[in-house]
Formats: structure tokens, sequence, C-alpha cells
């Protein structure tokens, strides 16, 4: 009986942990739930191909030091 008991307890704890991964994956790291894939979510992605060498032209030492970084999310 006290084995049946272990074994309860390791299955319960088993579950517990998908239930836990599966969640922590469902979010992204600020806590919103994730999109489900082909729902329309706020995120969309392209493939754009530069030619090295304009993106070396345009990108000239006084636009570089004028360059500002993205603005990035944040909690609220």
């Amino acid at each position: 009986m006290k084995r049946s008991g272990i074994r309860t307890l390791v299955v319960t704890a088993g579950v517990a942990a998908v239930v836990a991964t599966v969640v922590a994956l469902r979010q992204d790291p600020f806590g919103s739930p994730a999109a489900p894939p082909g729902s329309g979510g706020d995120t969309s992605t392209s493939e754009v191909r530069h030619d090295r060498r304009d993106v070396e032209e345009y990108w000239t030492d006084r636009r570089m030091e004028e360059a500002e970084p993205a603005p990035m999310p944040h909690r609220e």
C-alpha cells in the first residue's frame, strides 16, 4: 500500500510539472497569453534582402552617430 501512495505522489507531481510547463510556454515574457498560430495576432514577418554595398553606403558615420535605438516594450 505504501508503494501505491508514492506512485500516486510521483504521478501527481509529473502531471503538475507538465501543466506548469504548458502554461509557461503559452505566455510571452510580459505575461500576455500567446496568440495561437494563424489567429491574426499583432505580429507579422517578411523577409527583406538588401545588397551589402547599399547598406554600407546608407549607414554613413553621421547617420550612425544620429541613430536612436528602437523603442522597446516595457511592463506597466
